[in-house]
């Protein structure tokens, strides 16, 4: 009993794993990213430079993440109104011919979820970035939580570059802690935006 007692000690112990595929990517982008509030609008290719090679939401497919996704979509044009603290993302096919439309609000860092889950929102960083969080606890006989994490920012090239991370935190029986995390970084690259989108 005090064998099996070990193992299963030292392999929950042992069971912290990270995973950062594009970890030297992010370290050379994100010290020297702009401030998304630099422009108003932006518009960016729907798929990215070079797949992370996983699959979570927005992976490989920009739109995807702003809710407009379409076989057909080639450029994502995401038109701030910052005094609105709102975000309208359009999906584009080659002619620039409007696909589909989302319309997002703009939260502060601080302000609370929004309470309606069908809300469209991003948080706005003090320093000019893009977040949606996620996070979902199940408190038993054990207490373990999950979440999701979008980061979007702009590189020093102007770039849209999405920063996911999910992860999971347990403590088996109040006891054996156990602990994973992945994060994937890809790059979106910029487009001139077009003034003149047919509706």
């Amino acid at each position: 009993m005090r064998v099996l007692f070990a193992l299963l000690l030292s392999s929950l112990l042992a069971g912290c794993i990270t995973s950062s595929p594009q970890k030297a990517l992010y370290k050379v982008e994100y010290p020297h990213r702009q401030d998304i509030r630099q422009q108003n609008v932006y518009q960016f290719k729907t798929t990215p430079i070079k797949a992370s090679g996983e699959r979570y939401r927005g992976a490989g497919d920009l739109a995807v993440l702003f809710g407009v996704s379409n076989q057909n979509a080639s450029t994502l044009q995401l038109r701030f109104n910052y005094p609105a603290k709102s975000l309208e993302a359009v999906s584009l096919d080659a002619a620039n011919k409007t696909i589909r439309k989302e319309t997002f609000i703009l939260l502060d860092e601080s302000a609370p979820k929004p309470s309606r889950p069908e809300t469209n929102y991003f948080y706005l960083t003090k320093d000019g970035q893009l977040v949606q969080k996620s996070r979902n606890c199940t408190p038993d006989m054990s207490v373990g939580c999950q979440w999701w994490n979008h980061m979007l920012f702009i590189t020093r090239n102007g770039d849209m570059a999405v920063h996911y991370e999910n992860g999971s935190a347990v403590l088996l029986f109040l006891v054996f802690p156990g602990y994973g995390s992945h994060d994937y970084l890809e790059i979106f690259s910029k487009v001139s935006p077009v003034a003149d989108v047919t509706p």
